[in-house]
C-alpha cells in the first residue's frame, strides 16, 4: 500500500506543480499585454513628467539674493495684462495664507476667505488698515494676525496683493 500511496502523491504533487505553472505562464502573459506601452505614449509622457517637474527657480543661501530670484520667476510667469497682482495674490493665499483663513474648522477664530459677513467690518475699517495689519500684524479680540503670515520673506507688496485677493473673494 505505500507504493500505492506514493503514486498517489506524486501524480497529485505533479499535477499541483502543472497548474502552478500554467497560473505562471498565465499571469506572465497578462501583465506584458497590460505593461505593453506604444513607445511614442512614453516618450510624450515622460515629456510632460519633464517639464512638470522642471526647477522654477534656485535657492542660494546669501541673503538678499533668495528674493531677486523669486522675483523674477514671477515676473516672468506674469501675463502682459496688468493681471500680476491678482496672480501673485492668488499665490501668496494658496502658499501661506490659506493655512488659516481657509481651514473651515477655524472659522469661529479667524475670518475665512469667502465669507463677506465676517470681512465686512474690516473692510469697513480701510484697505490700508487691512494692508497694514497684514504687514505688521494685528491683535484682536478672536486672535492674532502674525505679521506677513509668519512668512517674514514676503514683500509689502505681495503681501498687499494677498489682501487684494482676499477681498476680491467677498466683494
Amino acid at each position: 500500500m505505500s507504493k500505492e500511496q506514493d503514486k498517489i502523491f506524486f501524480r497529485n504533487f505533479s499535477l499541483a506543480l502543472g497548474v502552478i505553472a500554467v497560473m505562471m505562464v498565465v499571469f506572465f502573459v497578462i501583465a506584458q499585454f497590460a505593461a505593453s506601452d506604444d513607445e511614442g505614449e512614453a516618450k510624450m509622457r515622460s515629456a510632460e513628467v519633464a517639464k512638470i517637474t522642471e526647477p522654477v527657480g534656485q535657492v542660494t543661501a546669501v541673503g538678499d539674493e533668495v528674493e531677486v530670484v523669486v522675483e523674477a520667476v514671477v515676473a516672468e510667469e506674469a501675463p502682459a495684462g496688468g493681471e500680476a497682482s491678482g496672480d501673485v495674490g492668488k499665490t501668496v493665499f494658496d502658499s501661506v495664507c490659506m493655512g488659516c483663513h481657509g481651514i473651515a474648522a477655524m472659522a469661529a477664530m479667524i475670518p475665512q476667505a469667502g465669507d463677506a459677513a465676517a470681512w465686512a467690518p474690516r473692510i469697513e475699517k480701510g484697505i490700508e488698515t487691512l494692508y497694514n495689519n497684514a504687514i505688521n500684524g494685528f491683535q484682536g479680540d478672536m486672535g492674532m494676525m502674525p505679521a506677513r503670515g509668519m512668512n517674514q520673506s514676503l514683500s509689502d507688496d505681495e503681501v498687499k496683493a494677498a489682501v487684494d485677493y482676499i477681498v476680491k473673494q467677498v466683494q
